[in-house]
């Protein structure tokens, strides 16, 4: 793989990078415009039934940014790692073309061989480079791989309070039904 292509493929890590950020950083800001937009017409409210719907609202659109968020960190690690298994993929298909053009070359002949010493040294030296830096890679990923090992129950964890998280939401929801429900009820001179 040429220099080029490494910046190229560095290149394209990082916009993947840069478009998930900016996707979170966007989803985030809107949410914090809509709970100040929120917050703002609860002080006009002064019907505690009313009240207590803007509450559950309020408490189900955190917990709705809370699960985006950490959605959209997960996604960002999947990306990551389809990055690196994309370039990883990319120099072993390299240097699997490499190693096929020097078996041609060695069917050819010795004289083949001789004539064109200087392709073929230089093949190996670019194949040498590729080996060495997908090496590295794989040690990165060995050690990459040990600390999800660690790190697994933290995920674990994290699941667990996903699901709480979503417990949450799903009573928020159950609340807001009965807020409208009581409100329904209310007479026009409760208003």
């Amino acid at each position: 793989m040429t220099d080029k292509k490494i910046f190229q493929d560095n290149n394209t890590d990082k916009s993947m990078s840069e478009i998930s950020k900016n996707l979170s950083t966007d989803t985030v800001n809107k949410f914090h415009e809509i709970i100040g937009e929120r917050q703002q017409q609860n002080s006009q409210h002064q019907n505690p039934v009313q009240q207590q719907f803007f509450q559950e609202i309020n408490c189900l659109l955190n917990s709705a940014r809370e699960q985006q968020m950490s959605s959209q960190k997960e996604l960002q690690t999947i990306l990551n790692q389809a990055s690196t298994n994309l370039i990883d993929s990319n120099r072993l298909e390299t240097l699997y073309n490499s190693a096929k053009q020097l078996q041609q070359a060695a069917q050819l002949g010795i004289a083949n061989l001789k004539l064109n010493i200087q392709q073929y040294k230089s093949m190996i030296d670019k194949m040498e480079k590729d080996c060495h830096e997908q090496q590295v890679s794989t040690d990165l990923q060995v050690i990459q791989a040990l600390q999800q090992a660690i790190s697994c129950m933290a995920q674990a964890q994290n699941s667990l309070l996903q699901s709480q998280a979503v417990d949450k939401i799903y009573d928020s929801i159950t609340k807001c039904q009965d807020n409208l429900a009581q409100i329904e009820k209310l007479d026009d001179t409760n208003m």
